[in-house]
Order: structure tokens, then C-alpha cells, then sequence
């Protein structure tokens, strides 16, 4: 059909339907050409960009534009025009490789649609070679299910559907998962299978809520008014073809707008309305002859050929079928010229690997040359090395030597140090042991004499005043004081004497103390031994010196901390006794109250057994004490 011919058959079809446009129940558009939805600002943008990055970011959005409004050639030249510019900048940088996988996506949606099934599968297993899952997650998947799509349009819907489902259950991007599970019912309804594609695909709208003027929702629902037409029903279909029609001519996806026109035109037939359909279908080819889409043209023909042939108008059916099979024949033989260009393309990527290996070669022999003059160069200096090697191990061996004496001399120094001190301490416990073995004599003598002499005395007189019957006043108070010095000479002499010590474990004598004082007092006072036998082990004058700090301790607890808790406990591990004294008194501060005698009594007796004083008080918090003594 030339062109004057078809541009008659345009006039006489747009005449036809301007005559029965009073009875249409709606109204469709004539284009003369495909519209340009590319903003020439883009171009522009293009033509003067000098930054690579920024001239592949216009590329990808124009071809995401013509992707959207499904322009085919437009499609594949700015994938090729991508590609072809990533590859000459030759970068490492992480973004020119997503602009690489994105064109080979773009290339894969464009091969696609042109029917050339085989170089849109290379495209896809390119862009998943090199968009690992790692950093590139969305194109991986992007590429995955361009993959899946080829195999749908093939038919091998045993290959697409795993694909599908595999991007449903590890992509997290949700609209990458919502186009997944689109297709994934795209599967079912190829299948045949209406029901699980129907469910699946309203799973999908209701996903796709949040997106406007999205072309995934108008697929969708293309498809779901499909089933209804197959369902038979028509008015609920009509609804689904019409929405779409408007909404895809609006957000300028004329491919889509085109689909629901035919879908249009058969529903209306379906309905009765055969005039209606053929001018609506009429409508349709018209932008299909003026858009030079070969595949909707032949859609367009298909469906009018199958109205004549039920409207037994056998005459017209088989005009259209020759046109049908032209359109056909047009379509395999750009197919085919596409292939040709394809070879012609990888031919001369051949020669041009022929002549990049024959430039190889040639450098090769170059760094060959420059490698034999490199091992001679070496040769000599192995030869030095050999020379300079076993001196360099001498001296090594040498300076080793000296390291290690230097070091046994460091440590024989500590060794014979730590002797030194281990001697000064054994001296320093001889000494300390000599001297409380000395105090405890001392204590044994004065108790005795206390005991025997004046504690005898003491008692005879106040057993001769207890014996006048005509006591007085002054004789009751004599026998008295008589009584209290005699009790307080018989309790200096048993503090004094160390039998008990002797005889007894610390920790029963602390506890019957303990006792003793809180029976007496409104205090509570809870003393906590551990481990109790090994305590107990101490020896005599440490025990002694143990038991007067706890009473110190008590003492002063008793007199200024107004505590009603005290909490001792004794400890002993390994070589150390710790003592922790605690109460829940008044406090003081310690930087400004100044250490009474009983803490320097403490102090003076540690200093003897080679202990440590800690004291922790806050006001109106209570005090504790710590104290450390090395045990042997």
C-alpha cells in the first residue's frame, strides 16, 4: 500500500467516524505521528552536558521516557547510545557500571518488543553478569525479570515462572516485587488459568495504590478486563478498556492506549455494536499505520478479520488476511534485516578484536624484550645479593646474640631484685612476729601479776567490807569502787592474757564478741566469715591483733556513727585476709575530719602485720571500711 493510498484510507476512515460520532458512546484520537513525549529541554541538556556522568544520567531518563510511551526504535538507539558511551569512558567508578546494566536492560526491553527474542535474552544474562545481588541489587532483579518476560513471550512458561516467583520471595524492593508478581500472573492467564491470574492480579492493584499514573496498575487491569471478556462479561471489561484508554492517553503510554482500543472494539462487537467496533478498531489502525507499529497493526488486522468472518463477510476477511500476512512478512523481514544488522555489528567487533590482538601481539614481543633486559638486570643484582647475604647473616646472627644477652643480663638483675625483696620481707615478718611474740609475753606477765596481786588484794578488801554488819553510807560506796576496779582489773587482765586466742578460732571469738555487744545495744550486727576453716588457721598473734581492730572498729561505730545495721565480713583468699566493716550510720567527710586515736591505733597495728587502711565515708551515707593483710 503506497503512501497516497494509505493517507486516503486515513481521510475516509476519520470521515466514517466523525459521521457516527453522535452515536459513540465515547471518543478516541488520531495521531498523525507518534507524539513526542520527550521535553526538548532533555536534548538540550544533552548537547551541552560535559560531565560522562551526567550525559549517561539524560540518556537513561529519555530512554526510560520512550519506554514508557513505547517507542521502539527510540528505545533501542538511546540503549545503544548508552552503552556505546559508558564503554568509551572506560571508568572503574561503581556508577558507570549501573549505567552499564541499565542499558543493557533498556536493550533488552527494546529487542523485546521489536520480536527479536534471542539478542533481549543476551541482553538480560549480560546485565545479570554484571550486577551482582551484593551492590547492585535492583538491576540484578531488574534483569531477572526482563529474562522471565523473554521466556513468557516465548511461551516456556515453565522456565518464566520459577524466575517470577524467586523475585517475589528475595527482592525488598517492593515495586521490583510488585512487577514481579504481575508477571507471575501473566503467566497464568497465558496458561489459561483465569482464576489465579484474576486473584493475583488484584493483589497487585491493591499493592500499586500508593503509585499514580503507574503503567504496571493499567496492565493489570488490561488483563483483568481481558478475563472478563472472556468470562462474557462485557460491561465490567468495557469498564477496566475504557479507564485504561483515558488514563494511557493522559500519561502519554500510547502502546497501552492502543491495546485498550482494540479491546474496546471487540467488547463493543461482543455487544452488538458492530459499526461502533470497526470504527473504534479503524481508530486504531490509523495510529498503528502512522506510528509504523508492525506488531499492532497486525493486531489491529487479526481482530477486524475475525469481525468479518463472523459477520460472514468472507469477501473482506480474506482482503484482510493478505494484508495480514503482508504486515507478517514486513515484520519478519525487519526481523531479519535486524539480525543482519546485529551479525554485521558483531563482524565488525571481530575485525576490530582481530586488529586490538594483532596490536597485543606486538606488545608483547615489546614487553618481551623489555623482560629479557629486566632478567639480566637482575642476574646481577642476585649475583651482589648472593655476596652481600651471608654478611647481612652474620651481622644478623651477631646482633641476635647480643639481643639475647642483653636480655639474660635484664633478667638474672630482676631475678637477683626479687631476692633481695623476698629476703626484706622474710626479715621484715621475723621482726614484726618477734615483736608481737614479745608483746604477747609481756601481755601474759602483766595479766598475771594484775590477776594474782592487786586482783587478790582487791577482792580480800572487799570481802572484809562485805563482812561488817553496821554497813554505812561511806563503807557502800568504798565497796562499790572496790567492785568496779576489781572487774575492770579482772577484764584488763583477761584482754590481756592470749589463751583464749590460744584455745579458740577467730571467728568464734569475733562471733560471741559480736553477740555480746548486740545484746547489749539497739544495734544489729550480722559478722559473715569466708571460707570459716580457713580463717580460722590464722595464727595466735594475728589473731589477736585481728580480733582488737574489729573491736576498735565497734567501738567507734558504737560511739559517733548512730547506726543501726553494721555488717562485718572476713574474707580469705589465698594469701590475703580482707576485712570489710560497714555501717549505715551518719558518715563524716574524710578530707575534712581529722583520724581519731582508734583509727590510729588501727593504722599502727597494720602497719606492724604490713596492711592496708581504707576508708570510704559519706555524710548521711554511712562508712565502710577495707582492710588488707597478707597471710602466709
Amino acid at each position: 500500500m503506497g503512501v497516497s493510498t494509505k493517507r486516503i484510507l486515513l481521510v475516509c476512515i476519520l470521515v466514517s467516524f466523525l459521521a457516527n460520532s453522535q452515536e459513540k458512546k465515547d471518543w478516541y484520537s488520531f495521531f498523525g505521528k507518534i507524539p513526542n513525549t520527550v521535553s526538548k529541554h532533555y536534548y538540550q541538556k544533552l548537547k551541552n552536558s560535559e560531565n560522562p556522568l551526567d550525559k549517561a544520567r539524560i540518556m537513561d531518563t529519555i530512554a526510560t521516557i520512550h519506554i514508557q510511551s513505547g517507542n521502539t526504535d527510540s528505545i533501542i538507539y538511546y540503549g545503544n547510545l548508552l552503552q556505546e558511551h559508558i564503554l568509551s569512558e572506560k571508568s572503574t567508578l561503581e556508577e558507570f557500571n549501573i549505567y552499564l546494566s541499565k542499558s543493557y536492560h533498556i536493550l533488552g526491553k527494546g529487542k523485546l518488543q521489536k520480536g527479536l527474542f534471542d539478542d533481549a535474552m543476551k541482553h538480560h544474562l549480560d546485565g545479570i553478569e554484571i550486577s551482582p545481588i551484593s551492590n547492585m541489587e535492583r538491576m540484578h532483579y531488574s534483569h531477572q525479570l526482563g529474562l522471565g518476560t523473554v521466556y513468557l513471550y516465548q511461551k516456556e512458561y515453565d522456565k518464566a515462572q520459577p524466575i517470577f516467583e524467586n523475585c517475589i520471595n528475595n527482592t525488598k524492593d517492593t515495586s521490583l516485587s510488585l512487577l514481579a508478581n504481575k508477571l507471575l500472573a501473566d503467566t497464568f492467564f497465558f496458561k489459561n488459568e483465569y482464576s489465579k491470574a484474576k486473584s493475583i492480579y488484584l493483589e497487585v492493584l491493591e499493592g500499586l495504590k500508593l503509585y499514580e499514573n503507574n503503567k504496571i496498575r493499567l496492565q493489570t487491569q488490561l488483563k483483568l478486563g481481558r478475563i472478563d471478556l472472556f468470562e462474557k462479561n462485557l460491561s465490567h471489561a468495557l469498564t477496566y478498556f475504557s479507564s485504561v484508554k483515558d488514563i494511557a492517553l493522559e500519561s502519554k503510554f500510547y502502546d497501552l492506549y492502543i491495546d485498550a482500543v482494540i479491546q474496546m472494539g471487540i467488547v463493543y462487537y461482543n455487544q452488538g455494536y458492530t459499526q461502533d467496533a470497526e470504527i473504534i478498531l479503524s481508530s486504531a489502525y490509523v495510529n498503528t499505520v502512522q506510528w509504523n507499529k508492525l506488531e499492532l497493526q497486525r493486531d489491529v488486522i487479526n481482530v477486524l478479520r475475525n469481525l468479518k468472518v463472523a459477520d460472514n463477510d468472507y469477501k473482506n476477511a480474506y482482503n484482510l488476511m493478505t494484508q495480514y500476512l503482508s504486515v507478517s512478512n514486513q515484520i519478519l523481514k525487519d526481523q531479519n534485516k535486524a539480525i543482519v544488522k546485529e551479525m554485521e555489528i558483531k563482524y565488525q567487533t571481530l575485525e576490530k578484536e582481530k586488529e586490538i590482538l594483532a596490536l597485543k601481539e606486538e606488545q608483547l614481543l615489546k614487553e618481551s624484550e623489555i623482560e629479557r633486559q629486566r632478567t639480566i638486570k637482575k642476574a646481577f643484582l642476585i649475583g651482589f645479593l648472593i655476596v652481600l647475604l651471608p654478611v647481612i647473616a652474620l651481622l644478623f646472627v651477631y646482633f641476635q646474640k647480643l639481643k639475647t644477652q642483653i636480655a639474660l643480663n635484664k633478667s638474672q638483675e630482676e631475678v637477683n631484685s626479687q631476692r633481695v625483696h623476698a629476703l626484706m620481707i622474710d626479715q621484715e615478718l621475723n621482726l614484726i612476729n618477734a615483736t608481737m611474740e614479745g608483746q604477747n609475753n609481756e601481755r601474759k606477765r602483766l595479766a598475771r601479776e594484775l590477776h594474782d596481786s592487786i586482783g587478790g588484794n582487791l577482792a580480800s578488801i572487799k570481802l572484809q567490807l562485805s563482812g561488817v554488819d553496821d554497813q554505812e553510807s561511806f563503807q557502800s560506796k568504798i565497796i562499790k569502787q572496790i567492785d568496779e576496779t576489781y572487774h575492770q582489773v579482772r577484764d584488763i587482765s583477761h584482754n590481756l592474757a592470749s589463751k583464749k586466742f590460744q584455745d579458740n578460732g577467730v571467728s568464734s571469738l569475733i562471733k560471741e564478741y559480736v553477740n555480746n555487744i548486740e545484746n547489749g545495744s539497739n544495734q544489729k550486727i550480722s559478722f559473715n566469715p569466708y571460707p570459716e576453716e580457713k580463717i580460722n588457721e590464722i595464727e595466735s598473734p594475728l589473731k589477736e591483733e585481728l580480733f582488737k581492730i574489729i573491736q576498735e572498729l565497734l567501738t567507734n561505730t558504737l560511739k559517733h556513727s548512730q547506726a543501726d545495721q553494721v555488717d562485718i565480713y572476713l574474707n580469705r583468699y589465698q594469701t590475703i585476709l580482707q576485712l570489710l566493716f560497714e555501717d549505715n550510720g551518719v558518715g563524716f567527710d574524710t578530707t575534712k575530719t581529722r583520724e581519731g586515736i582508734g583509727f590510729e591505733n588501727i593504722r599502727n597495728r597494720l602497719k606492724l602485720l604490713s596492711g592496708s587502711l581504707m576508708i570510704d565515708s559519706t555524710i548521711n551515707r554511712g562508712t565502710v571500711i577495707n582492710i588488707e593483710i597478707p597471710v602466709s
